[in-house]
């Protein structure tokens, strides 16, 4: 093969096939040509096509299946998370439940709470001094039998302590809003600052991501007023999970000669 702007020959194979790929030539999970196939079509050796569809594994545009070949990836994400279907109405149970309820399907989830003590990236986020009692709960979402989000909060023991909803999934209710609002703190806004990064390695195992996925990363904080009565990190897969956002602005008014 030619190498315009001296690409290797396995880089313009994956380009070739990229372009397939995307503007859909090749579909969700077609399969593609096998190494044998794609050496004759290329008059390439096996190493290089080999490489080529190594290269497109990494990217997350296709993934090999044992004893069947190479397959597109569905690009488009299943699972759809529109904020405005948890926050229009105040909520009585978690988000990811509403979520699922949404969509039309079951929610299910693991978790594990204990009590510990605030590192200082959590404790600024949280309001707190270093050091200061919390209660950290580690969660994993499942949509059907996969795991799709995994969740790790953090809520200050001074403000639930001794109270029924001291731990977050073992009392009379669930879900945040709620519960505070059991015991009088009733949230008035909620924050997010959501950004993308490489899985860390026990995030591959927890969620099953298939390499060359990248994963989003959701800081989540509840308030009450300026006071934060919980914090969490929550990371999908980004090629499950697509993060929808509806904003409501404030109903428009014709404008008098003052203004």
């Amino acid at each position: 093969m030619p190498s315009p702007q001296g690409r290797h020959a396995y880089q313009q194979i994956a380009d070739d096939l990229r372009a397939q790929v995307l503007d859909g030539t090749l579909q969700a999970d077609d399969r593609i040509p096998s190494e044998s196939e794609l050496m004759d079509h290329y008059g390439m050796s096996r190493i290089v096509v080999r490489r080529a569809v190594d290269m497109l594994e990494g990217e997350g545009l296709v993934t090999k299946v044992q004893g069947k070949g190479t397959f597109v990836r569905r690009l488009a994400p299943p699972q759809k998370r529109t904020i405005g279907d948890f926050y229009g109405k105040r909520p009585t149970s978690s988000p990811f439940a509403a979520s699922a309820r949404a969509a039309g399907k079951s929610s299910e989830w693991e978790y594990q709470s204990r009590r510990t003590t605030a590192p200082k990236a959590i404790a600024d986020r949280l309001g707190i001094q270093p050091g200061d009692p919390v209660m950290k709960t580690n969660y994993r979402f499942f949509g059907g039998d996969q795991p799709v989000m995994l969740s790790t909060s953090y809520e200050p023991l001074d403000l639930t302590e001794g109270t029924p909803v001291e731990q977050p999934e073992a009392g009379p209710v669930t879900g945040v809003v709620p519960r505070m609002d059991a015991i009088g703190l009733h949230i008035t806004h909620v924050g997010e600052e959501v950004h993308g990064r490489a899985p860390r390695p026990f995030e591959v195992d927890a969620l099953k991501v298939p390499t060359g996925t990248p994963v989003l990363v959701i800081e989540r904080t509840y308030y009450v007023g300026d006071r934060v009565v919980e914090t969490a990190d929550i990371v999908v897969s980004a090629d499950r999970y697509t993060l929808s956002y509806r904003v409501p602005l404030p109903p428009w008014v014709e404008p008098t000669e003052s203004q």
